[in-house]
């Protein structure tokens, strides 16, 4: 009996094993096929840019494929982040490839809004952190046909280029870039601008599911609360973007005397942003992590939960 015993458990190990490596392998399968679809795409897009180019007098700028391979390999780079990561990191990589200093990235969260996620300098932050994209007119339509925005006015109401990523044929984020000469918003560039997206969409679109899924894949059963290994995550990952310029954010800790987070957060849900996530540090304390807001206005935040009864700690890291 006891040897049956061993023998049905190492059956179940080994059968486990397997299953492990099956799933590895697929996923390698996924992201092979990703990466192919992506060279594929690459490809097309190369070749509409060259044929583009034949029909003009100028002949392509010297060294235009070795700049291709470069944008690549900093593209690349991207692999190295986590998902939580991805969407602060890719603004300054996307600010490198188009030579500004001045790159911001809205994620879109209805039909009408989109919410600053990351941004690289107070000037990407002009447009504020909540932007009514579907009211920027000419920029919108420009980017609901699937082309670049140049702002041949340049006007200061608006970025100098812009670009969005669909899915599901619905904007989901949107690319804006400052301080581009006019000299270089041409067509030619909106082109590289468009092989840079190709190359950035897979890896942009898989964090941004990634972090719409977050909660509902962290939350603690039977509530609108994160388990702490994943809210500390994420909250060690905003205050690193933070401490690089990327984001502003701040930590709010929730005075719960006697009563049960699970409660507590329950009453506290409708009087936070969409964009915030509650969660567990050092046991059973409650924290609201406030994206993209500075201290300033984390006191408006402090002194609306006052008016509901909770008292809360403001915080800037978890010192």
């Amino acid at each position: 009996m006891y040897s049956e015993e061993l023998r049905m458990v190492s059956k179940n190990t080994v059968q486990l094993t397997i299953h492990e490596m099956q799933t590895k392998i697929e996923k390698q399968k996924r992201l092979l096929d990703e990466r192919k679809q992506e060279i594929e795409e690459l490809k097309d897009l190369l070749g509409s840019v060259n044929a583009k180019k034949t029909q003009r007098p100028s002949t392509p700028p010297e060294g235009y494929k070795g700049a291709l391979d470069t944008v690549y390999k900093i593209m690349s780079s991207l692999e190295k982040y986590t998902p939580e990561e991805v969407l602060f990191y890719a603004a300054p990589i996307l600010a490198k490839l188009m030579a500004t200093e001045d790159a911001a990235i809205y994620m879109v969260v209805n039909k009408s809004y989109a919410r600053l996620f990351s941004a690289t300098s107070a000037k990407a932050r002009e447009l504020g952190n909540s932007i009514k994209y579907t009211a920027l007119d000419d920029m919108y339509d420009t980017l609901m046909d699937g082309n670049v925005y140049i702002n041949k006015e340049v006007s200061p109401l608006y970025p100098s280029m812009a670009s969005a990523l669909f899915d599901d044929d619905e904007i989901q984020l949107i690319l804006m870039f400052w301080g581009i000469p006019k000299q270089q918003m041409t067509p030619e560039e909106a082109n590289r601008l468009t092989v840079i997206m190709t190359l950035f969409q897979n890896a942009v679109l898989r964090a941004k599911r990634y972090m719409s899924s977050f909660r509902r894949l962290h939350y603690m059963e039977g509530t609108n609360v994160l388990n702490e290994e994943a809210f500390t995550a994420l909250v060690k990952t905003f205050l690193e973007a933070k401490s690089k310029g990327l984001t502003q954010c701040a930590l709010a800790e929730i005075v719960m005397g006697y009563q049960s987070y699970d409660n507590i957060a329950v009453q506290l849900s409708g009087n936070i942003r969409q964009t915030d996530y509650m969660g567990i540090i050092n046991g059973e304390r409650l924290y609201i992590l406030l994206s993209n807001t500075d201290i300033k206005n984390a006191e408006v935040v402090r002194k609306r939960l006052h008016k509901i009864g909770y008292s809360c700690v403001l915080k800037e890291s978890l010192d």
